[in-house]
């Protein structure tokens, strides 16, 4: 009993020396980099201002829009979805369905993958995704 004691006290101030123990660590310094400003346009590639920027890039937060497309998918959320619409020109927006946004919950649809879909609402920025917080359903 007392050579496992002994034994346990050795073992334990053993791992407690390694657990203190002051670990020398080892910094390299980082390689030179070279700075490259890509936001610098070339010569022949100046942007003219009769150039429209991406029609969903220039949506104000708080634009509201009326969006007709088809649905390409859909994320179920706790009380609603958010339906990705892609419309015919190719601009995708992310519309948030959800009854507590409705201005009439009774208009509130499930909708699926492949529908034809048209919202009206409220836009707003996720990232680089334009979101829809829709009101009305038709």
């Amino acid at each position: 009993m007392n050579k496992r004691i002994i034994a346990l006290s050795v073992v334990s101030a053993l791992a407690f020396a390694a657990c203190t123990e002051k670990k020398e660590t080892v910094t390299e310094e980082p390689a030179a980099v070279e700075v490259v400003d890509k936001t610098a346009a070339p010569i022949d590639s100046v942007v003219t201002p009769t150039e429209v920027p991406e029609k969903n890039s220039q949506l104000a937060e708080g634009t509201e829009i009326t969006v007709e497309g088809k649905i390409t998918e859909i994320n179920q959320g706790k009380d609603g979805y958010t339906a990705k619409i892609k419309m015919a020109d190719g601009t995708v927006y992310f519309a948030t369905i959800s009854i507590p946004n409705m201005k009439d919950p009774k208009q509130y649809k499930k909708y699926n993958v492949g529908d034809v879909i048209k919202v009206k609402g409220k836009t707003f920025r996720v990232e680089e995704d334009t979101m829809i917080k829709v009101e009305e359903l038709y």
